[in-house]
């Protein structure tokens, strides 16, 4: 299985396989999950997901394309 990572001024968001779903995750904080990964970030991506406490993530420029985030196996 594979993680995604995607490196903002914020710090690091995540896309991570858990329980059948793509869990978007920011500094431990969950805010969201998808049925894919693709989904999870055009999410993010687009302000659709859960909020982060410093607020809209759309503001980031986080690409909807995760062949622009670093894809790494998770152990």
């Amino acid at each position: 299985m594979k993680c995604w990572t995607y490196d903002t001024q914020y710090g690091p968001f995540d896309i991570v396989p858990l329980d059948g779903s793509y869990h978007i995750m920011h500094e431990g904080e969950a805010l969201g999950s998808y049925p894919t990964p693709e989904q999870a970030a055009e999410a993010l991506a687009n302000g659709h997901s859960a909020w982060p406490s410093f607020g809209n993530p759309h503001e980031l420029g986080i690409p909807e394309d995760l062949s622009k985030w670093l894809c790494r196996p998770v152990v």
